[in-house]
């Protein structure tokens, strides 16, 4: 929507004739962003030189000269205003003098909001040669055994975090943390360890509030070094067992994490150093964070990269956790991707992979232990199968399904032996798993994913809502194969849904 403000009629009493000024703006803008502006400025009569100034204010008394311009005859000037961090009201003032002119000036205004918001993200940037897909799109959690269909595997909630390993300073349990690789290992599946949190011995002081991984374990340590130390003692005994690190669980939020965005950057960088300088392949990721309390991210994350930038990025991926509200579905988690994008945008951050290290639906508050809205089971595979996707479609390297064990009640997705949602993950695998993809396309709420195969081309198609759709099948495909279902011809248009259909 656009702003039209006009001058109205010339006042009786002007020497001349006094021209309407018509300013357009849109009716708001995000910070660290950019709207355009159009002044329009009509002839006087008869043409006098005249002299256009356009200001700037947040409280219309302090005016801000953003340009002075020449006004020959009629016309139209356009501008580009850009952004930053100051939110609220902005006034627009445009004010035009001439030799025996009354002097004229209009203003506009338009709120400038939050751009940390949910929003439809960017689709992936694919090269003409495609991507293949791999395997560790498929990540999983080993609360209990190994997950059937991972490609890799996140050590979260799985007794190996830094306070459970380290319980007093150089004295270290590697029973969990042996046990778990070793099972990846045998899996076939990467293993991503996260490093944090910090030891009671270790920390600054007990938490004023509640902590989710035990006491201590979210706040700041009196010593840096007691982390490089305990990350030495780790990639010592493991080496390239453990391909991946990611620094700390969801540093955004207070029961993880309650010392400064600087600080976790500081550690981030703390443990790049450490972990380069003895194993460089390895993939260091960033502290996750969690997306959707609007609130909470944006009061934590934009600092945090702010100081990874300053640091000179540490960081080999970002990490981000989509759970949407509780009655939130696939297409809310895309939202909260846009939103953390929007974050890497304005941070200038540079082009690496995004790990979405946790992911499911139905999540009420956990903090406060209400159950998850169940999600019932004829919609899961549909759930399941859009996840990962979205994720090939909007640029998601992996998403770690969280978690794998037969019940767990905060949670509106269970992923166990056989259940549903692990046909369906098993499933989706074996359709994309080392395919090369090109890239998705989309009317309205019907996507269609392209691939080929040994140079074979077939496609999938879902809704990313789940509503009713329709397609037109693409030339050249002749059968569908309907998600765990049978395979039919095909010709003309055909119905699509929130399952997926291949079309081969």
């Amino acid at each position: 929507m656009l702003v039209y403000l006009s001058a109205g009629q010339p006042a009786s009493a002007a020497p001349t004739r006094t021209p309407p000024i018509v300013l357009t703006v849109p009716v708001e803008a995000p910070g660290y962003s950019s709207f355009p502006l159009t002044v329009a400025v009509a002839n006087a009569s008869p043409t006098v030189r005249r002299t256009a100034v356009l200001s700037t204010s947040w409280d219309k008394v302090a005016w801000t000269t953003v340009s002075t311009w020449a006004v020959k005859g009629a016309g139209n000037k356009s501008f580009t205003m850009t952004t930053s961090e100051t939110l609220g009201r902005l006034y627009l003032r445009v004010r035009v003098t001439g030799k025996g002119l009354r002097p004229v000036e209009r203003m506009a205004s338009l709120r400038i909001v939050n751009p940390y918001r949910p929003t439809v993200p960017d689709d992936a940037d694919i090269p003409d040669a495609g991507i293949i897909v791999e395997g560790t799109l498929f990540g999983n959690h080993p609360v209990q055994g190994a997950p059937e269909g991972a490609g890799t595997v996140r050590l979260w909630d799985t007794s190996t975090s830094w306070n459970q390993i380290e319980k007093a300073r150089g004295v270290y349990t590697w029973e969990a943390l042996d046990r778990q690789v070793a099972q990846a290992e045998r899996a076939g599946q990467q293993v991503l360890l996260v490093l944090g949190g910090t030891p009671a011995w270790a920390a600054v002081g007990p938490a004023p509030g509640n902590e989710f991984a035990g006491p201590g374990s979210s706040m700041p340590m009196t010593d840096p070094a007691y982390f490089e130390q305990y990350i030495r003692a780790v990639l010592a005994r493991y080496g390239g067992r453990i391909g991946a690190y990611q620094i700390w669980n969801e540093g955004n939020i207070s029961e993880f994490w309650r010392g400064t965005p600087e600080l976790l950057a500081d550690l981030t960088a703390r443990a790049y150093a450490v972990i380069k300088a003895a194993q460089p392949g390895a993939v260091v990721v960033a502290a996750s964070t969690g997306s959707r309390w609007v609130k909470g991210f944006t009061e934590f994350y934009p600092e945090y990269l702010t100081a990874l930038g300053n640091l000179k990025w540490p960081v080999d991926a970002f990490s981000v956790h989509l759970y949407p509200m509780a009655s939130g579905t696939t297409k809310d988690r895309s939202y909260l991707l846009g939103m953390m994008k929007t974050a890497l945008r304005i941070a200038n951050a540079p082009a690496k992979p995004i790990w979405e290290t946790e992911i499911n639906y139905g999540i009420t508050n956990p903090g406060s232990g209400q159950l998850a809205r169940v999600i019932p089971d004829a919609e899961i595979p549909g759930y399941v199968s859009r996840t990962y996707l979205d994720s090939l479609r909007y640029g998601i390297a992996r998403s770690y399904w969280y978690a794998w064990t037969p019940e767990y009640r905060l949670l509106g997705i269970q992923m166990w032996n056989s259940y549903p949602s692990t046909r369906a993950y098993i499933a989706l695998r074996g359709w994309v798993e080392g395919a090369r993809f090109s890239g998705c396309s989309s009317e309205a709420a019907v996507v269609l994913c392209n691939f080929d195969r040994s140079g074979v081309p077939f496609s999938i198609a879902y809704t990313d809502d789940a509503s009713p759709g329709s397609l037109k099948v693409p030339a050249g495909f002749t059968q569908a194969t309907a998600f765990q279902g049978a395979t039919t011809p095909v010709a003309g248009t055909i119905s699509v849904g929130g399952d997926p259909i291949l079309l081969s």
